[in-house]
């Protein structure tokens, strides 16, 4: 989970807590004095008495009901009795207690007692009244601070030392507002208590909750059944009160209450399932069995399976798949391997075959899904296919099955399904491929799952409906113990007894499982509609992004701006490796809603037993993340430290994801695990394992050390990523070697931080610590950037650069090496003013260094000297563009963070180059791409809302040819595709590609390009797998969206009656 401040915007202070423990100290030392009275100490109902002399307090209306008092345990007068009745007046009235000295400067204080269900602010022209004990604020002051008092009744009770307001309380300070149904400051102990409707408000900042117990000298307390809101961007302004509130306070608002609805309806409740197969073999490779561009053969297969549902989250499921089949052959030709006459016939063939492994189940309605299983297959003799048709073969191989499944009831289903044995790339005996078969089964479902863990209950807060009574709890530390004992056992309640356990209505049986699940899924549906967002002006802010990836190389060297401003192309297109994707974990969130049973407050920390947080300003949350046993410790230098015994980020209140136990979030460095996982095949011959270690440089700087184990070379005891030792320097004759011990061994670091009056960033690649392969084992690049001013052009960046070995992409010519590299650019880049529609944006860059590398039609190394300049300008138009959405937000953005609008822009992009060598050559060019995108649906509906497609071409007129390969301009001509299409609900496929289309290259009809994803795209989250089949990446991508809004939001967590959970879970 992730509290971080948005960088740029004012961070968030050192002293969260201590800050709301200062405005509750004030308030709660000025509420002593706000209306100080005498008391009878041996009263029946002191606090009764104690109000009913208090000349100031606001007469209570006729038959109106009395307030009870929640903090009292003993029992309440009867209306119309004489609370003097049978008790001896004292001889002299007991003196008004004296309010400790405030913590801080003398304060104004204004009491205001206002009979109104409301309360209103006072009138700030209005003169404070003069109150006993209190001095007024000192004239010099910047910014005093006064306090405004209201209720409908207010008292001193001299005997139990409290202070006390009831009936639409409200108290404000500092720009700050606190409001509740009753109010109490104990003066002894110096505790304030609040109950019934409590909220605080300042600035940004809201939390709410049943009641609130705060002990002034410890500096601890507690907040009941809290919900909020928490934006970090404004927490150094909103709990300073020297700082004026980031915002001023809108009008009161009533508590938010917890919303009840259904929960989410089992459609598929039987975890077992016994399937029956019959299919043919299919003659070719994997792929071609789901193009259909093979052909069957005789051989045939039948038999049974049998599959168990292991873990459920949502529409996923984890099951063990088991299958025995039984093949018959017939005679049929062979292949070119392993027999004495090549293609001669094989004879008939009968043997048996046993598969087992783990399936992962996607339900993509509640009658269809798909599922792939991974595991292995064994077969009782070698099939004569596999042994002449390849040229290694075993029994025993790697399994693999791509399953489609349509349900014609909850119980019986059809399926199909793709089944293939392999040896996964030489992995099992040196099999590269064995054999594939088309199945058709007949399945039954059956058996009773466990329940299934439910997400933390939270009841509504006192004053909303259905909130259970309040109820006494055990003492919680030494000071609830000591209140306990002198304040009775119902301290916490206004009974001693617990509260009764709501009644459980049993679900409404419509006859049989998927009218039941119907049933219940729309009466959810139709509770839902009917929930208040309370939440209004919703906008999209930024992305917090998290990825595993593989493919991707160690060090990212492309600028950003060849994205930004280089050749026009789909968003499907553009280069994944740019310095700013070098982050796994990248971007932010600071505006949480929060919800918890109790927090416990400290001087220090915040901390509950089950505290929920979600990013999606909407209820029901799409993710919110679910925490136990949370300490939160704002630490001196702003981090935000966050431990939890257990973390589950929750999706749609289906799919539980669990997530790591601690996080320390830091203001502007990477975030990312410590343990890397890592497949390099270029230089580290495949996997490998690293570990992070950060290592703090001075105020600024930090140095990043990932000491890395090459597992593949340990398994294999081979490399082939390096020449042979004594091979010329940029020697590309890669071969295979015996891996010594430094092979086994390797380091990645990076240094980022001021340098010298310059923002640097150095990195460093070691795939080896084997002396013979070092220098061909190690990648560097360094970069010295600061703001220049320079005359005419203004502020640009000035670059000092130098690399060796490092690598880059150069189009059809693949992936290229530099060898060395070093020199000096200028480059800026800005926006300039719209003309019309017509929105435009510029870069430019000169530059000159030394380059080392391979020439062009040889693998030479060339070096040289090179002088360029780039020029780059960006125009967009908007052709037509549809009406706003008229649906409500919770729908307009139930799948995209931003409202989803069709219509039609025109993007284009000029581009020109010029390149100067010290060998006498030259490369000048110049290039213009363009192409239309087009938006069409809003995404929704359930199914094909959503398309964007972007097609675009680009023409390049080259004059001159670089010495240097990874400088040439070869992709003159190019066409790119990108499209992005909704299939069904938050399902969508993105694709994209590039070819080159200049009949005069040598690279005609290439692919320049491609980019393949399927993503469960919803407003506050997104899942995405993605591949690029040209570059050779993928990975999987989470992001988190972080939206800014007005409002106070509907409470977010889960809450189903009917489900009979305890009504104080904790």
């Amino acid at each position: 989970m992730v509290l971080h401040p948005r960088s740029g915007r004012p961070q968030a202070p050192a002293g969260l807590t201590p800050g709301l423990v200062l405005w509750l100290g004030i308030s709660a030392g000025l509420t002593l004095t706000a209306a100080p009275a005498q008391a009878r100490p041996d009263a029946p109902s002191r606090l009764q008495a104690a109000q009913a002399q208090l000349p100031s307090a606001a007469p209570t209306t006729p038959g109106a009901a009395a307030t009870p008092d929640p903090f009292d345990d003993e029992p309440q007068v009867a209306p119309g009795a004489d609370p003097q009745a049978g008790v001896e007046a004292p001889a002299d009235p007991a003196p008004a207690v004296a309010p400790p000295s405030p913590r801080r400067r003398p304060l104004a204080v204004t009491p205001q007692p206002d009979p109104a269900a409301e309360p209103t602010p006072a009138d700030p022209a209005a003169p404070a009244a003069p109150v006993l004990g209190l001095e007024a604020a000192p004239a010099g002051d910047a910014m005093p601070l006064e306090l405004e008092l209201t209720a409908n009744q207010q008292g001193y009770d001299g005997q139990l030392q409290r202070f006390v307001a009831t009936g639409s309380v409200m108290a404000r300070l500092a720009g700050g507002r606190l409001l509740a149904d009753r109010l109490e400051f104990e003066a002894t102990t110096r505790t304030l208590y609040a109950v019934g409707n409590v909220r605080f408000q300042r600035g940004q900042q809201y939390l709410q909750g049943s009641r609130l117990r705060y002990a002034l000298l410890e500096g601890v307390g507690e907040i009941d059944d809290v919900y909020g809101v928490i934006d970090l961007d404004s927490t150094k302004e909103d709990f300073d009160l020297e700082a004026e509130a980031s915002q001023p306070l809108p009008p009161p608002e009533p508590i938010s209450c917890t919303p009840s609805y259904p929960a989410v309806p089992v459609w598929h409740p039987y975890p077992w399932a016994v399937t029956t197969w019959a299919g043919q073999m299919y003659a070719g490779e994997f792929g071609d069995t789901f193009t259909f561009s093979g052909r069957f053969r005789p051989e045939y297969l039948g038999g049974i399976g049998l599959q168990r549902r292991l873990f459920q989250a949502g529409p996923l499921s984890l099951e063990f798949d088991a299958n025995l089949l039984g093949h018959r052959a017939s005679a049929q030709p062979g292949g070119g391997f392993n027999q004495a006459v090549p293609f001669s016939d094989t004879p008939g063939q009968s043997f048996g075959e046993f598969t087992g492994g783990l399936g992962l189940r996607l339900w993509l309605r509640p009658w269809l899904n798909v599922y792939f299983v991974e595991g292995l297959s064994v077969l009782t003799a070698k099939s004569n296919y596999e042994q002449t048709f390849r040229q290694n073969s075993a029994r025993l191989l790697n399994y693999l099955a791509f399953e489609v499944e349509a349900l014609v009831t909850p119980r019986w289903s059809a399926v199909g399904r793709i089944h293939h044995r392999s040896g996964a790339y030489g992995t099992f005996s040196g099999v590269s491929e064995g054999s594939n078969a088309y199945l058709v089964g007949l399945r039954y479902r059956f058996g009773t799952d466990k329940p299934a863990s439910q997400p933390m209950p939270v009841p509504p807060a006192q004053g909303c409906p259905e909130a259970p009574p309040l109820a006494s709890e055990q003492p919680d530390g030494l000071a609830q113990q000591l209140e306990q004992v002198t304040m009775g056992p119902g301290w916490t309640g206004t009974s001693g007894q617990p509260a009764p356990t709501p009644p459980v209505k049993p679900p409404e049986d419509k006859g049989g499982v998927w009218r039941n699940a119907r049933h219940q899924e729309r009466l959810r549906r139709e509770a839902i509609a009917r929930i208040p967002q309370r939440v209004e002006n919703v906008t999209f802010e930024r992305s917090l992004k998290a990825e595993r990836r593989f493919g991707f190389p160690r060090e990212f060297t492309t600028p950003e701006v060849a994205n930004d401003f280089g050749t026009t192309r789909p968003e499907q297109l553009k280069d994944q490796t740019t310095e700013g994707n070098q982050e796994l974990i990248k971007g932010t969130v600071s505006r949480w809603r929060i919800q918890a049973r109790r927090l416990k407050i400290t001087p220090n920390t915040l901390s509950g037993d089950r505290v929920g947080f979600t990013n999606d300003p909407f209820t029901p949350a799409q993710s919110w993340m679910d925490s136990e046993k949370v300490v939160i410790t704002l630490l001196p230098n702003g981090d935000t430290l966050v431990k939890a015994r257990r973390n589950t980020l929750r999706l749609e209140d289906r799919l539980p994801i669990r997530v790591v136990r601690q996080r320390r979030i830091q203001k502007d460095d990477e975030v990312s695990n410590p343990l890397v996982i890592g497949n390099d095949r270029e230089d580290r011959d495949g996997f490998f394992l690293g570990y992070n270690i950060p290592i703090k440089i001075g105020e600024k700087g930090l140095l990043n050390l990932q000491p890395q184990v090459m597992v593949q070379r340990l398994y294999t005891g081979n490399t082939d990523a390096y020449p042979l030792p004594g091979s010329p320097a940029g020697s590309t004759n890669i071969v295979e070697q015996p891996a010594k011990g430094g092979d086994y061994f390797g380091l990645d670091a990076r240094l980022t931080g001021p340098l010298l009056g310059f923002n640097a960033d150095a990195r460093l690649s070691l795939s080896t610590f084997n002396p013979d392969n070092f220098a061909n084992g190690t990648r560097s690049f360094g970069d010295l950037a600061r703001l220049v001013k320079v005359p005419v052009l203004g502020f640009s960046t000035f670059r000092i650069f130098g690399a060796y070995r490092f690598r880059t992409w150069n189009g059809s010519l693949g992936e290229q090496d530099v060898y060395s590299a070093y020199g000096v650019s200028l480059e800026q880049q800005g926006g300039l003013p719209s003309w019309g529609k017509l929105a435009r944006s510029y870069y430019w860059r000169m530059g000159v260094g030394n380059f080392q590398a391979a020439q062009a039609n040889s693998t030479d190394l060339l070096q040289v000297w090179r002088a360029n300049a780039i020029g780059s300008m960006n125009f967009s138009y908007p052709i037509w563009t549809a009406k706003p959405t008229t649906s409500p937000p919770v729908v307009s953005l139930a799948n995209s963070p931003v409202p989803i609008v069709p219509g039609l822009r025109f993007n284009a992009n000029l581009l020109g180059v010029a390149a100067y060598f010290s060998d006498g050559t030259n490369q000048n060019t110049i290039g213009l791409s363009f192409g239309p995108t087009l938006t069409l649906g809003r995404f929704e509906k359930p199914f094909f809302d959503y398309t964007q497609l972007t097609v675009t071409g680009g023409i390049t007129l080259r004059q001159g040819q670089s010495p240097l390969n990874f400088d040439r301009a070869v992709d003159l001509g190019t066409v790119g595709i990108g499209l992005s299409q909704q299939i069904v609900g938050p399902l969508v496929f993105s694709g994209g590609i590039g070819i080159n289309v200049d009949p005069n290259s040598g690279f005609y009809g290439d692919v320049t390009g491609s980019y393949l994803e399927l993503r469960w795209q919803r407003r506050s989250y997104e899942i995405g797998v993605y591949y690029s089949p040209y570059d050779g990446l993928g990975g999987i991508r989470v992001r988190l969206n972080d939206f800014n809004f007005q409002g106070p939001g509907t409470p977010f967590i889960p809450y189903h009656p009917t489900q009979g959970v305890l009504q104080r879970p904790f």
